[in-house]
């Protein structure tokens, strides 16, 4: 039998005695690793082609980007200026101090802490620098904003000193004592804080307009940043010897306005003067506009804000109101006045001012502060209104103007409808029958309501659009506001709103599409686009742009602009007593007026009265012949006894024009004959607005003394004859005048003395010719007087004074210039 060859297992060799899984196991793992390899090589391999073939430049431009230090240069902010050169906003050039605490010795970061707010001048403290350099973690700490240059050159020289950080160790080991670098920046300031702010606006933290010119001209006055690209070292900062490709930054242009900051001054300080003494709830403003340009030389509103801390609420009065959880009565009506009755309605329910509610007041109460009430908020024009009406019905030739309708105090319409109405003149009074110039002086609804029945409702919406009251005005001023007004379907369904409108209380516009519609008639019936700014330029006076007269359209004929001032100019009737605007006249100047008062009729009636709260404006433009200048004002919800614009927006204006008219060089009405001396009269114990009025009307002057609201003191005494054109000084707080010294006018030009003398506060009678010699003078120099003493100059004419007043006369090339290089003198 054949032996079985198949070994025993026992005689296998160890090798042999494996199980085939584990070889399988090896050659496996053998691949795996084999894979792994040539992935990894593949990987390699690819980056490589990357690298070298497909992606060289990108890595190229990456690599130099980690060796580059690419910073932003920012651009200087425009400078806004008033018309005659004085700096309204400018920007300055500052520095952001940053540290890398992560990168600075602990060794001296005390010593340092201390050293740096010494050189703050300790507006930063020894403990915020400390606190911040101790974060070891950070590589970004701001220690100090907005320092100037010398102080942050100072603080880099400081922080680059090298010292040793052991005693007696090499030079070539010591450290620098801090990580410090800066960052440019630049801060917007106002010199003159709230003055002309509701027109400039202000800008926030990052430098951008808010509001307000800053606003509306951002892209202009912003500029373009500039940057500069330099080497940097492995901790990111650049290296010194390095030489960097810099970008210069474009700055902003700068913007030249028509706004005259002398006639802005006058007209702010009348204006808060009537506002304290009428105690005004709703703020007031004040338009002084070139008719035949749109130009405009004012805009105020009152009270205002300071745009170098628009956050800060500056009335004091509404600061009140934030400062105590409970309102009162009267901060409740106040809030009502300020920012409407609907808007804080649940705010004020309780009377109680929760944490939530105080933060939303806050809100309200700033941006009610912002506001320019001449273009954005809307009020009822009243009686002002009837000149467009008139303008309407004469340019029509719907009527004449001898046309008569017949006031009795009362007039029904639409009798038996459900449109019936009854209208009243305003106190009821009876004017019986007048023309259009008659119920323009009286201000008699019931002619204006009757010569609307006249028109349909297509007729006074066309000429209503015409004059630009269905649309903004087109001023370069954010926020502008578009007027709340009746269309032709509004009225064809309401036909009494037709009437209403007539005489202004139905229609709810802003302050400037009222002043530009009244230029309109008084200009010849040119509506024109108002507007702040006169010019643009750049860093050397380059004129980027220049602004022009923009006519939107003629609205009226030339003629019926000239019967209008005339109406406006016997409204006024020189001062004479019985004329309704009589107090807006200021001795010498030919003036045209228009006064309203309108009701708010979308408010609850006031409470003490039950009578609507009213809001009341004056237009005037003079000289009336020929206009150049519109004053125009709006005083809202004034708390006065006889709250009309006759009795208070007119003196207020009446004010203004008694200043700016002789600034402006204004023409005097060439019929006019000044009296040689003027009888004052006895002021004490009225208020100093009844006072300043009645010296208009008679050619004096005045100047306030004290704080007071009534006359307690005046000099010259009443019935003391003084020259024409005499100020006479009257006092609020005092029952004695204050004294001056008077200068010695012996040797000097009668005209020269004059204003020498006036500016110590005296009045001046020249006796004699005013170019001829000062010989004598009725009060020794050196004498103390009171302010608005008589002095009387004896003046001899000598051959070589004829000489010289013949002679032409030579303006001096650097006053002016002088002038407008100084600042601080609003």
């Amino acid at each position: 039998m054949k032996q079985d060859q198949t070994p025993h297992p026992n005689d296998r060799s160890p090798a042999e005695n494996r199980h085939p899984i584990n070889n399988a196991l090896r050659v496996r793992t053998l691949l795996a690793v084999a894979m792994f390899i040539l992935f990894g090589m593949g990987i390699l391999i690819y980056q490589l082609y990357a690298l070298q073939l497909r992606d060289p430049e990108s890595y190229r431009v990456g690599a130099a980007e980690q060796q580059l230090l690419d910073e932003e240069l920012p651009a200087t902010r425009g400078t806004i200026y008033s018309s005659t050169g004085e700096v309204l906003a400018r920007s300055t050039t500052v520095w952001n101090i940053i540290a890398d605490p992560s990168d600075c010795n602990p060794a001296f970061i005390a010593e340092a802490s201390e050293k740096l707010s010494e050189l703050l001048g300790g507006s930063v403290s020894v403990e915020s620098i400390l606190e911040k350099l101790s974060d070891s973690e950070s590589q970004y700490k701001v220690l100090a904003r907005n320092v100037d240059l010398p102080t942050k050159d100072a603080i880099l020289e400081y922080a680059n000193t090298k010292r040793a950080l052991t005693e007696g160790a090499p030079e070539e080991d010591w450290e620098t004592v801090l990580n410090i670098y800066t960052e440019q920046s630049s801060i917007r300031s106002y010199p003159y804080n709230s003055f002309l702010s509701s027109v400039l606006g202000f800008t926030n933290a990052d430098g951008e307009g808010m509001y307000g010119l800053e606003k509306s001209y951002e892209d202009v006055l912003a500029g373009t940043p500039g940057r500069s690209v330099s080497t940097k070292n492995a901790l990111g900062y650049e290296v010194a010897d390095s030489e960097a490709d810099v970008h210069d930054p474009i700055n902003g242009y700068n913007l030249n306005l028509t706004i005259d900051e002398n006639v802005q001054q006058t007209v702010e300080k009348y204006l808060s003067q009537a506002m304290e003494e009428y105690s005004v709830m709703n703020r007031g403003t004040v338009i002084v506009m070139d008719v035949n340009t749109g130009a405009i030389l004012s805009m105020a509103t009152v009270e205002q804000f300071d745009p170098n801390d628009p956050y800060t609420i500056q009335d004091p009065d509404l600061a009140a109101v934030l400062a105590d959880s409970t309102l009162t009565d009267e901060e409740i009506d106040l809030l009502q006045s300020r920012l409407g009755e609907n808007e804080v309605a649940d705010i004020v329910e309780d009377g109680v001012l929760g944490e939530d509610e105080y933060s939303v007041l806050q809100g309200y109460l700033r941006e009610a502060q912002w506001k320019n009430k001449s273009v954005t908020e809307l009020y009822f024009p009243g009686s002002v209104f009837k000149l467009i009406t008139a303008a309407a019905a004469l340019d029509s030739g719907l009527v004449d103007a001898s046309q008569q309708y017949y006031c009795g105090g009362d007039l029904t319409v639409n009798p038996g409808t459900e449109w019936e109405i009854t209208y009243h003149c305003a106190n009821g009074d009876v004017h019986g029958w007048q023309d259009m110039a008659g119920a323009l002086e009286e201000s008699c609804n019931l002619y204006f309501i009757q010569l609307a029945e006249t028109m349909s409702t297509q007729f006074f919406t066309d000429y209503y659009s015409a004059f630009g009251l269905y649309e903004r005005t087109g001023i370069d001023l954010p926020y502008e506001a578009a007027g709340i007004s009746k269309t032709k379907a509004d009225m064809d369904q309401v036909i009494t709103d037709l009437y209403s409108s007539s005489f202004g209380q139905s229609q709810k516009i802003t302050p400037i599409q009222m002043a530009t519609a009244v230029a309109a008639v008084v200009n010849g019936g040119y509506l024109l686009t108002p507007y702040v700014v006169g010019s643009i330029t750049d860093d050397s006076g380059n004129v980027i742009e220049q602004t022009q007269t923009d006519i939107r359209r003629q609205v009226i004929s030339e003629e019926v602009s000239a019967q209008l001032r005339t109406m406006m100019e016997n409204n006024v009737g020189q001062g004479q007593d019985g004329y309704s605007c009589r107090n807006v006249y200021v001795a010498g100047y030919a003036i045209g007026g228009k006064s309203g008062t309108g009701e708010q009729l979308d408010r609850s009636k006031r409470s003490y009265d039950d009578d609507y709260h009213k809001q009341i404006s004056f237009a005037a433009a003079l000289p009336i012949d020929d206009p150049e200048y519109l004053v125009f004002a709006v005083l809202d919800d004034p708390r006065w006894t006889e709250d009309f614009a006759s009795m208070i927006v007119a003196p207020m204006i009446g004010n203004i024009i008694s200043e700016i008219a002789p600034y402006l060089g204004i023409p005097t009405d060439p019929d006019y004959v000044a009296p040689e001396t003027v009888k004052v009269k006895n002021y004490v114990g009225n208020g100093w607005s009844t006072a300043q009025m009645e010296l208009n009307k008679v050619g004096l002057k005045h100047q306030i003394i004290g704080s007071g609201s009534s006359i307690t003191y005046q000099y010259p005494y009443a019935s003391m004859k003084v020259p024409y054109g005499s100020t006479v000084y009257l006092y609020t707080e005092a029952s004695a005048g204050t004294q001056t010294t008077v200068p010695d006018a012996v040797g000097k030009t009668g005209s020269f003395a004059q204003q020498m003398l006036q500016s110590s506060n005296l009045n001046v009678q020249i006796d004699g010719d005013p170019s001829g010699q000062v010989v004598s003078q009725n009060v020794a120099a050196g004498t103390s007087v009171e302010y608005g003493t008589i002095i009387t100059l004896t003046t001899e004419t000598t051959a070589a004074d004829t000489a010289d007043s013949a002679a032409p006369e030579t303006e001096s090339a650097g006053t002016e210039e002088t002038g407008a290089e100084e600042e601080g003198t609003l």
